[in-house]
């Protein structure tokens, strides 16, 4: 499989797992397919840029969790992949109660950061295991970063890359998510 073919094949198990997760804690369905989108990843001084004024027109949380091949590549900072997920700030409180979560106060920015941060660590891990259920090696994952409006320094990734995936996804027929995903070459188990 070409690398094009396999970075696609990773957007759409990313996909599947955001979708099993809210069908499995919330018996939630997306209003629509999540739509997935190859675009160019845009670097400056060696990360990715992060703009969720990009994503929706208001004010936005952002979360990232990196992903390394090993303990040692973690150690180093030297990351293999990276997830960033982007939630408008009104529907992080929404998208948590959806999901169990206990209420958070949606005036309270360091609250709502977090919030965006569980949801990016809820889908980071889910779509750890779907790495893993495809055959590849398991991957050391970092904590959540989280931002208001945008990652201002960027986010680590794997420097040999070029492209990301973005997938949006929807409930009412109202774009309530963007997880966007870039991935270096994952050894195999």
């Amino acid at each position: 499989m070409g690398r094009e073919e396999e970075l696609k094949k990773l957007a759409v198990a990313l996909a599947q797992a955001v979708t099993n997760i809210f069908k499995e804690k919330a018996d939630i369905t997306f209003s629509k397919e999540p739509v997935i989108v190859k675009k160019n990843i845009l670097e400056y001084n060696g990360r990715m840029r992060a703009d969720g004024m990009e994503k929706f027109n208001n004010p936005t949380f952002v979360s990232f969790v990196n992903y390394y091949a090993n303990t040692k590549d973690l150690e180093k900072h030297s990351a293999l992949g990276a997830l960033v997920v982007y939630v408008e700030q009104n529907q992080v409180p929404g998208l948590l109660k959806m999901l169990k979560y206990p209420p958070i106060d949606d005036e309270d920015e360091n609250a709502m950061k977090d919030g965006c941060g569980t949801l990016s660590n809820i889908i980071a891990g889910k779509f750890k295991s779907q790495i893993s259920a495809l055959g590849h090696a398991e991957l050391e994952m970092s904590p959540f970063s989280n931002y208001r409006n945008s990652a201002a320094n960027g986010v680590p990734f794997c420097f040999k890359e070029y492209d990301k995936y973005e997938i949006s996804f929807y409930i009412e027929n109202q774009k309530r998510l963007v997880v966007e995903m870039t991935m270096g070459v994952i050894p195999r188990k």
